[in-house]
């Protein structure tokens, strides 16, 4: 579970928005207008952009379950934690919000249960892991 908690703290989701939230078969795939990476061994973002990725996918795949707390969609200030580690099965919580057209903000929080989670570049068309 370590490695997968070291791959989300290398994301870099603030001051991003989700432009499309997609649920296909076992995948969820939230895709970010701007997916950034801490520079290797940092802990802050910095404005680091050498492997920034332009309308990448936030990926959990095989999933297994999910809930959501809203029937809104998350659309702002998402953040992943990883909270337990089952059978091959990671737990995670989504946190975001949903703002509307008037600019109320709904806290919302998605439950997600999946076997994997990555990151889909578009451009290179791969999936990254760490």
């Amino acid at each position: 579970m370590e490695h997968i908690k070291k791959f989300i703290n290398s994301i870099y989701l603030g001051d991003r928005y989700c432009e499309k939230i997609e649920i296909k078969d076992d995948k969820i795939s939230f895709q970010i207008n701007c997916i950034s990476r801490l520079k290797e061994g940092t802990k802050e973002w910095n404005y680091y952009s050498d492997e920034d990725i332009e309308h990448g996918c936030l990926v959990f795949d095989e999933v297994v379950e999910f809930s959501s707390s809203s029937e809104l969609v998350i659309n702002a200030d998402i953040e992943i934690d990883v909270v337990e580690k089952k059978d091959d099965i990671y737990s995670f919580i989504v946190y975001g919000c949903n703002v509307s057209d008037k600019a109320v903000s709904t806290d919302i929080e998605l439950h997600i249960k999946a076997k994997k989670f990555y990151i889909f570049n578009p451009v290179e068309m791969c999936n990254i892991t760490e």
